[in-house]
């Protein structure tokens, strides 16, 4: 069996780096003013990473190298879209002790609202994804206790929610860090007593700060409702999961699905209802055109074309004798009134404004009709 050491990827050029020098480009770009960390930007093989490790005040300090490979252990764990994920812990020779976190390309929830990014869409689009990593991580017994917009990032591509930063998150199998510890707006007050028991009431309360700071920007007074129930100062009164804010939040989706189905089934009735009447009174069936305003039986309409053009083959006839024409004119009124009736047949019809309707429109065509032939007479 050959020694490992002499194995070769079969590449021709420089050694593998070492794991000392494996990140390049290492740079500085936060660093916590009331906390104990500092954020790096570097890269390893041309790929983005974030490096985590302690101030150099903190460096040598036991109790903050604890606090910071918990925070290693509790993300190490995590596997969520919607949550950054945490990759390794190393030494690096100018840094110590590092947690090393994936890169994500975006900008703070906090400064999506500042530039005036939000809309009402993407406002539930960021709950619900927030809330089904809060759902994930409080199903594995952990507590985020420092929800806040800062430390909810929006990807550039695609707009989506990533949680960071879990270096105040606490599990009942951890010891470290027993204390009121988080950003004091977004505190649930349970998080201000000492030796309270904390659980995922506890997120759900920032939760509802944050939602609230959501409402501000897009004024939607169902999140505003929602964000109520989230910061009641009893626990016991919030939502007691993310995944009963999740269904708020679905209620009026499900609210849209059954109006919906709903109106497609009352449509439904109403036309099955529409064709079985139609088909059992087939003497009213041809009132059923719609022409601006009023409703012309087909019949009238058949009946007064054949009319206009048997009046106009006889306009000569007419020239030599125009009382035929007034003969003709009144009988064509009677013709057609005789038909509207059929198309009205119940006295109750002919009473109705419809069928009075009916009869001044077709006597007005038939008036315009003869006059035209009167005036080429003359």
């Amino acid at each position: 069996m050959p020694n490992k050491d002499s194995l070769s990827s079969g590449f021709v050029g420089e050694d593998i780096p070492s794991q000392e020098s494996m990140f390049s480009n290492i740079s500085e770009f936060y660093r916590s003013e009331s906390g104990y960390s500092c954020l790096h930007l570097c890269r390893r093989y041309g790929k983005l990473h974030i490096l985590k490790s302690l101030q150099p005040l903190f460096k040598q300090e036991e109790f903050y190298k604890q606090l910071l490979h918990k925070e290693f252990n509790i993300g190490y764990q995590l596997d969520h879209p919607n949550i950054r994920h945490t990759i390794d812990w190393e030494q690096q020779e100018d840094l110590g002790l590092c947690i090393v976190m994936e890169y994500v390309d975006g900008i703070s929830l906090k400064e999506f609202m500042i530039q005036g990014k939000l809309t009402q869409p993407l406002a539930y689009k960021f709950i619900r994804e927030l809330c089904e990593a809060l759902h994930y991580i409080h199903s594995k017994q952990l507590v985020h206790k420092d929800l806040k917009p800062e430390n909810i990032i929006i990807t550039h591509n695609g707009n989506n929610v990533k949680l960071i930063d879990f270096g105040l998150s606490d599990r009942d199998d951890y010891d470290t860090l027993k204390i009121p510890a988080g950003t004091k707006k977004y505190l649930a007050p349970e998080q201000l007593l000492p030796h309270a028991s904390l659980d995922c009431r506890t997120d759900i309360y920032s939760l509802g700060v944050i939602i609230q700071d959501i409402t501000s920007v897009i004024k939607d007074r169902r999140l505003v409702r929602i964000a109520q129930k989230c910061t009641q100062k009893n626990p016991d009164k919030r939502f007691h999961s993310a995944q009963e804010v999740l269904e708020a939040l679905n209620v009026r989706k499900h609210s849209k699905s059954i109006l919906y189905i709903s109106a497609v089934a009352l449509l439904s009735f109403l036309t099955t209802f529409y064709l079985k009447n139609l088909s059992s009174q087939p003497d009213k069936s041809s009132i059923n055109r719609v022409y601006s305003n009023s409703v012309i039986a087909p019949t009238c309409q058949k009946f007064l074309l054949q009319k206009k053009n048997n009046l106009n083959r006889h306009v000569i006839a007419y020239k030599k004798n125009e009382r035929s024409l007034v003969q003709d004119s009144t009988n064509t009124q009677k013709a057609l009134k005789q038909i509207i009736k059929t198309e009205f047949a119940d006295a109750t019809q002919q009473e109705s404004r419809l069928f009075k309707h009916q009869v001044n429109e077709l006597e007005s065509e038939i008036g315009q009709i003869f006059e035209a032939i009167r005036k080429e007479v003359q």
